[in-house]
């Protein structure tokens, strides 16, 4: 893999608690592409968003209460618990429903509501996703996720689906008074990263969306400064930019031999001092372990993404 790509300078997010910075990245963070529904921040954060983002930094104990109630393992999980306490918090936003199943008469699930709210008054349909994809070639149907169980082409077309549930027969037998045949959004959130950074991208992939870099980990990684260090990020701990303590943080080739064992790509973050003795990121990318993608999985994924609907 080629590793011509020069980091940038990230997403830059004001606070420091580590939860308030993943909710504030969920709402106001770039879409990664356009469904031609999506949410934006400001419909998101309202009138008030800002000054009760200020006051959660000042005191995130009600926030850390909620997503102590119930510890999440999955990154989906952790990022729907976060909205889901955002829309209880905001007060344009009425929180009716979350992960409202669809079942047809013989008790097969059709779909899912990730969340039925009020939006200002208006009943609306959320589906959410937060998507992390490698571009294995020069197009957006080889963008596939670390793991190669997902790819953005598939995605794309199952996330049209799912917007088109309030409307199915089967969704009237649930839905809340008021939200049949309700409009739907999304709220898309996450990083692409790519060997050679594509200028410009297709449609629908969106031009502001963060990106980041693709390295073999056995290479020098690329880097935004000769006096950055690195932290390997755990996957809950992949949304916001990083921000984390000095102590944290490791010089290149020690974080390397660390992940020397690795079967699949690991996400890495380079930081730089913001003072206070913390550091945060300023770039990110996944380092390939030899012998990533596996042949037979990618080759499945493959027919997969040439046998979907299109999006």
């Amino acid at each position: 893999m080629s590793t011509t790509a020069k980091p940038e300078r990230g997403f830059h997010l004001p606070y420091t608690q580590p939860a308030l910075r993943d909710l504030a990245f969920l709402l106001t963070s770039p879409a990664p592409w356009d469904s031609g529904r999506n949410l934006s921040p400001a419909q998101l954060l309202g009138e008030q968003g800002e000054s009760l983002l200020a006051a959660l930094e000042q005191d995130p104990a009600s926030l850390t209460h909620w997503l102590a109630q119930q510890p999440c393992q999955r990154l989906g999980h952790y990022a729907e618990r976060l909205l889901a306490f955002w829309f209880r918090l905001a007060p344009h936003i009425e929180l009716v429903a979350a992960n409202l199943p669809v079942r047809d008469a013989a008790g097969r699930t059709i779909g899912e509501f990730d969340f039925l709210i009020r939006l200002d008054g208006v009943p609306l349909h959320v589906e959410t996703a937060s998507k992390f994809y490698l571009q294995l070639g020069h197009g957006p149907d080889t963008l596939v996720g670390p793991s190669l169980r997902d790819a953005w082409p598939l995605k794309a077309a199952k996330l049209q689906e799912q917007l088109q549930l309030a409307g199915h027969p089967a969704a009237a037998r649930v839905l809340p008074p008021g939200f049949a045949g309700c409009a739907s959004a999304a709220r898309l959130a996450g990083w692409f990263f790519y060997a050679d950074m594509p200028a410009p991208l297709a449609e629908p992939l969106a031009a502001d969306q963060l990106q980041g870099w693709i390295s073999p980990l056995q290479q020098p990684w690329p880097s935004f400064s000769s006096g950055g260090r690195w932290v390997w990020l755990s996957r809950l701990g992949w949304l916001a930019p990083a921000r984390v303590e000095q102590g944290m943080v490791r010089e290149q080739d020690s974080l390397r031999q660390e992940l020397l064992q690795a079967a699949v790509p690991q996400l890495v973050a380079e930081l730089l001092p913001v003072g206070n003795g913390y550091w945060e990121e300023v770039a990110r990318g996944f380092v390939v372990p030899p012998g990533w993608p596996q042949q037979e999985r990618l080759q499945d994924l493959l027919a997969t993404i040439d046998g979907r609907p299109a999006p």
